[in-house]
């Protein structure tokens, strides 16, 4: 599938890649993808490169966006700033790199582990000049508050932060999902129940919050599935992810 690189800003992560469909008729739904890796400069955009690909291939246009993260000059002001910026572009930037036509009023998006938080959390940011239609939660950490309250993740959290949890811990309550629904936007969260990295607990929980605070939200939980599934194109979880992305009414099955 055609690659395009498209930079949303100045700073060197501040990029992503554009994957595009061939012989489509209309306007096409663009996907944004939010790589995973503890918010991790070790970690980069690669890892979502062959779902943006499979996206592309099924019809819709995919787009892989890299972020400013801790070690590549990140931290949460940044790479939260970073990924509101890389939605508002698809409404903007995007169309001019490509003919082929997109329907900015259709930006669905798609974050594993970290990035599924990042993913949860510009969905509800309300004052967006691009509002998604739906997000897909691939085994997300949508409560960082309680992760660092439990001291689980605390030190990939208290480096995204810049600051412990004991010492500010209104800063971790802003940035997690589970306290800022609702968000207006329906949300699939897909889950591996043996997941030991992020425990299923996180996206049963909110669903629960979300759904009580009237969004539209479905949990799908994967039996015999782990944390990495999602980067297997040969398990259920990666199936299950394009039904939830791509599907017409995910939010109708109630489970995996």
């Amino acid at each position: 599938m055609p690659r395009i690189r498209v930079d949303y800003g100045p700073d060197p992560a501040q990029f992503g890649h554009l994957y595009t469909p061939s012989g489509v008729d209309g306007r096409v739904p663009v996907v944004m993808l939010l790589h995973g890796g503890y918010w991790s400069a070790d970690y980069h955009l690669n890892l979502a490169t062959t779902l943006a690909s499979e996206l592309a291939r099924r019809g819709v246009a995919a787009w892989n966006v890299e972020y400013r993260r801790v070690g590549a000059g990140g931290g949460w002001a940044e790479t939260s700033a970073d990924v509101e910026a890389a939605l508002a572009a698809t409404a903007t930037l995007l169309p001019t790199h490509t003919t082929v036509p997109l329907d900015v009023e259709d930006v669905r998006i798609v974050g594993h582990s970290a990035g599924a938080q990042l993913a949860v959390w510009v969905a509800g940011q309300r004052d967006s000049p691009v509002r998604p239609t739906r997000v897909v939660s691939q085994a997300g950490a949508l409560d960082l508050a309680s992760r660092a309250a439990t001291r689980s993740g605390g030190a990939a959290l208290a480096a995204l932060f810049g600051v412990s949890y004991a010492d500010d811990p209104q800063v971790y309550r802003d940035a997690s999902p589970l306290r800022r629904v609702p968000t207006g936007v329906p949300t699939v969260c897909i889950h591996g129940a043996e997941d030991v990295q992020v425990p299923v607990q996180a996206s049963r929980a909110y669903v629960d919050a979300a759904r009580a605070a009237g969004d539209r939200a479905a949990l799908w939980e994967v039996p015999g599935e782990g944390h990495n599934a999602f980067l297997d194109r040969t398990t259920r979880s990666w199936a299950l992810t394009l039904d939830a992305v791509l599907g017409d009414d995910p939010w109708s099955a109630s489970d995996a």
